[in-house]
């Protein structure tokens, strides 16, 4: 298995762009006025931007999330690879070439 680090970080910054650009969103829903409805709608849009900003809110935790476990994954791989090359090097000073 091969595994770019940078690829990953590029990935979980992706990631976080998700995050703020939604997290905007949700807020500007939010924001959103629902006075220039007349009264027979007004309820209704705002239930919808009710459950719209919900939706924006949950795809950014989402996404964050994504991040999240990106950087985790990485830093894990990083540290295995780590462990497994200094393992190698204790190794290697118990082998001796033989001739």
């Amino acid at each position: 298995m091969q595994v770019v680090p940078v690829s990953v970080g590029e990935a979980s910054r992706a990631w976080d762009e998700q995050h703020l650009d939604l997290d905007a969103a949700a807020t500007q829903i939010a924001d959103a006025d629902t006075s220039g409805f007349t009264s027979n709608v007004r309820g209704t849009a705002t239930r919808f931007l009710t459950q719209w900003e919900r939706h924006a809110t949950a795809l950014g935790t989402a996404s964050e999330a994504r991040a999240d476990g990106l950087r985790t994954t990485i830093r894990d791989y990083v540290a295995s690879d780590d462990a497994a090359g200094a393992d190698l090097m204790l190794l290697l000073s118990y082998v001796q070439e033989e001739r």
